[in-house]
């Protein structure tokens, strides 16, 4: 097994409940549509970046302003559950 199927492995869990309350936090914006993860394997780590799709032709300024509630939320909800480390290896894009 390679250090990169370990992290994966370790990852899961966090990975899970991580990805769950993000999905149900960013249903209260009418702004996002769906959202996609893709993961950008490293040799030893993995990089995850959540990507929402824009809907409505929203200004960029609200789609920064929901990107910070957003990750202000899920920084919290990561140190509360503690899954910090998880949460380190997160990119959400608008």
């Amino acid at each position: 097994m390679t250090k990169l199927d370990l992290f994966r492995k370790r990852m899961e869990p966090a990975k899970e409940i991580y990805t769950k309350e993000l999905i149900d936090f960013a249903k209260k914006y009418d702004a996002l549509g769906e959202m996609t993860l893709k993961e950008m394997p490293d040799i030893d780590t993995q990089e995850y970046v959540y990507c929402f799709e824009k809907v409505n032709g929203t200004p960029q300024e609200e789609l920064d302003r929901i990107l910070l509630e957003i990750c202000g939320h899920m920084d919290e909800f990561s140190r509360v559950n503690n899954i910090e480390n998880f949460n380190r290896t997160v990119n959400i894009w608008l």
